[in-house]
């Protein structure tokens, strides 16, 4: 049964959240949805189709449905956008119906020109609160102080590990997964041995008493951030975990175009490793990335935001029409 009351907050939620970046100046982006050239991220499946030309020979280009507007933003930034958003659906092929995820969701990704990690902490804060605010419901998990806790601070908070010395060390992080009930094979990467002892001890325990900001991950988690000034073994990423969901993730922004095709290239044998789909790097904005200078930026899932504020438990009760509805016509 849909939950007309959760749709009708939800409009009132997004048109909140735009108040809150309008208000301060921030110029709302239409990015394309359909593109060329999609994210490399080894974890994630874009959706493709072909787009024909009327009218012309060899006229089928393969696109794909984006996973993120990143790659737009920045390049808007390097042609001298300062403050820009963008509120509208990604698409996530190979995704789980497990009532926190949907093939198409409502993303937020703002970007500021100038600013620093713990500025974006800021914004996000604010923005979070201010919507609640206006919403005029505040949920159990928004009524405490916010915290910011780094992914070692974290390891040494709940498993009483030191990450650091284990951060280039894959036997030592298969010993301490196996100390920990966790599987590990022959072919486990130290990123993959991490992930295993991550969600299973780490991750569940965040933000569940209240609003946690978890930075600085290990450097090879962190494909389009800049490292750590201090660390270049860490690099400067942020998630926001409110009540058991993990609702952001963001980065101060790399704008080095050399390091960056590094990463995909990593990225790329790692898809291919896999056995999955590979394409060409994005040559257009490895270009623009030097000229996108010193900037942050943040992906907001929407969707969860709003299962947060309505107490919602399932990511369907808070948009029109299920994946199940939608996708399994014959039932």
């Amino acid at each position: 049964v849909m939950n007309l009351q959760n749709l009708r907050s939800r409009s009132h939620i997004i048109k909140l959240i735009r108040a809150w970046f309008d208000e301060r100046g921030y110029a709302e982006m239409h990015t394309p949805r359909l593109v060329g050239l999609p994210g490399q991220e080894p974890h994630l499946e874009p959706f493709w189709t072909e787009v024909t030309q009327h009218a012309t020979r060899n006229t089928q280009h393969p696109v794909a449905l984006i996973t993120s507007p990143e790659y737009a933003m920045k390049r808007l930034l390097a042609e001298g956008m300062e403050k820009i958003y963008d509120l509208g659906p990604c698409f996530r092929n190979n995704e789980p119906w497990d009532g926190t995820h949907d093939p198409e969701f409502l993303m937020l990704e703002w970007y500021r020109k100038g600013a620093t990690l713990s500025d974006l902490m800021d914004d996000t804060e604010d923005m979070v609160m201010s919507v609640a605010r206006e919403f005029r419901i505040s949920p159990s998990s928004l009524t405490r102080s916010w915290r910011r806790i780094t992914v070692e601070q974290a390891f040494r908070e709940y498993l009483n590990v030191e990450l650091t010395p284990l951060l280039d060390d894959l036997e030592g992080m298969k010993k301490l997964a196996i100390s920990l009930d966790q599987t590990v094979d022959d072919n486990d990467s130290w990123d993959d041995v991490f992930f295993k002892i991550f969600l299973s001890h780490i991750e569940p325990k965040l933000g569940a008493e209240q609003p946690t900001f978890l930075h600085r991950y290990p450097a090879s988690m962190a494909a389009l951030a800049r490292r750590s000034a201090n660390d270049p073994r860490y690099a400067d990423r942020v998630e926001l975990y409110i009540g058991g969901l993990e609702l952001a993730n963001g980065f101060a922004e790399l704008a080095d175009a050399d390091e960056q095709r590094k990463r995909f290239e990593e990225e790329q044998a790692l898809r291919q490793a896999h056995g999955k789909k590979i394409w060409p790097i994005d040559e257009k904005f490895l270009e623009a990335l030097p000229k996108m200078g010193n900037a942050v930026g943040i992906a907001f899932g929407v969707d969860r935001f709003v299962m947060l504020l309505t107490g919602a438990k399932s990511i369907n009760d808070v948009v029109p029409f299920s994946a199940r509805e939608r996708f399994l016509t014959g039932s």
